[in-house]
């Protein structure tokens, strides 16, 4: 099993300095830069054997952090500028999407990038869009009955899921769930003539039995496909089970080790039978400088993101070790280090760092988190030179240093 290594991007669209100015998320000058700055990455990426990029979903992010909303725009948009790299959404949150529009964006990415889409699937956490936007599907209120709010997003997500898993393995398909019929009784479809002549889904009656969705995934492949971030370990086996690869971010050894035995047993469900740590995906930040000084006051700049806004959500809960709370969390750099969810140093100290957590936790697909704009781009591509020509080819041999590249 090679790693394979790729980068989370929720996309911030300026430094601290500017996001406290107020409403970044709509300042054409930051949007316009950080198209350019994340242009220059990809690009660089795009030559040293990266795996992928993957975009978050999120909508009305006026002040500035994870301005995601088109993610599937996005993946085009530096698809369309580079040559090897997969772009994705992780994830599309599916409670609140169409699946017919979901399956023909990730298949119309997937033809114009030439087999390069990738996608990831969530179940929505941040309550502001996710309610707003889900209302009409009963995703308006997690207040007074959380349990129900719960069980309404992953009746949603595995019955998505399901439509969009068909529409790209099918021609044409059927489909009878909770929430949806496919196609619904007695369509008066006036094409029924060139349905039968020229299509699917149609019996000798014209009456239409069955719908597909054009275009079809590049050479008709699926894509590899993605559940960001599975926490609980019957996540993991969940996701597994699915066909999905789930992206862990918890960083106590133990827990690590339940969830990779449990993604074992999921692929088995599903049919395959792997080595452990394949199917198998971990996110972490990392940043690497020339001193270890310049690294953690790069690190304090790049986590921002984390410690000030993912933790408001929770995200935080992930470095909690056995009988700890959220009041017993430091969130400084040094504590981060120590709780594994930052690699940050010197080249050296960094591939003492990784090389300590890949002893008990295998992984196929490493996703890092890139901050974006909140790490000036000279000191983030910096950190990339001393990654990619330093530290990673000694963990996986997918990742080529420029002497190599040009060679």
């Amino acid at each position: 099993m090679d790693m394979k290594v790729s980068f989370f991007v929720p996309p911030t669209t300026g430094p601290k300095e500017e996001l406290y100015k107020g409403m970044a998320g709509r300042r054409t000058d930051l949007y316009q830069n950080m198209l350019g700055n994340l242009t220059e990455f990809c690009q660089y990426i795009d030559q040293f054997g990266y795996y992928g990029v993957g975009f978050t979903e999120h909508h009305m992010s006026v002040e500035g952090m994870t301005c995601s909303n088109c993610p599937g725009m996005l993946d085009l948009y530096f698809g369309m500028q580079t040559k090897n790299v997969h772009f994705g959404a992780l994830g599309y949150v599916l409670p609140v999407h169409d699946p017919f529009r979901v399956a023909a964006e990730v298949a119309t990415l997937d033809q114009m990038t030439q087999g390069r889409a990738i996608a990831g699937f969530a179940r929505g956490v941040q309550t502001r869009w996710v309610n707003t936007m889900g209302q009409h599907r009963g995703l308006a209120d997690n207040i007074t009955d959380p349990d129900a709010y719960t069980q309404t997003k992953r009746e949603w997500f595995d019955e998505n899921l399901e439509i969009i898993l068909k529409a790209w393995k099918n021609d044409t398909f059927s489909h009878k769930g909770k929430h949806w019929e496919i196609p619904p009784k007695n369509i008066n479809w006036l094409g029924a003539q060139s349905t039968q002549e020229m299509g699917a889904g149609i019996d000798e009656n014209g009456r239409l039995t069955e719908v597909g969705v054009t275009p079809a995934c590049y050479n008709r492949r699926i894509p590899t496909l993605f559940e960001p971030f599975a926490a609980h370990k019957k996540n993991m086996y969940t996701a597994a089970s699915k066909g999905l690869i789930p992206v862990a971010i918890q960083t106590h050894k133990e827990t690590i080790l339940e969830q990779l035995d449990e993604t074992q047993r999921g692929w088995e469900e599903f049919g395959i039978k792997r080595k452990l740590g394949e199917g198998f995906g971990s996110a972490r930040y990392c940043i690497v400088a020339d001193t270890e000084e310049e690294a953690k006051e790069w690190a304090e700049l790049a986590t921002f993101e984390w410690t000030y806004f993912f933790h408001q959500f929770g995200f935080s809960a992930v470095l909690l070790r056995p009988g700890e709370t959220m009041d017993d969390l430091d969130l400084s750099i040094d504590a981060m280090i120590e709780r594994e969810i930052l690699f940050c140093g010197t080249p050296d100290q960094v591939c003492r760092q990784i090389e300590s957590v890949m002893d008990y936790m295998p992984c196929e697909h490493l996703w890092l988190f890139n901050g974006n704009e909140l790490l000036p781009q000279k000191y983030l591509m910096r950190s990339m030179e001393l990654m990619t020509e330093k530290v990673l080819p000694h963990f996986t041999n997918t990742i080529k240093p420029s002497n190599l590249a040009a060679a």
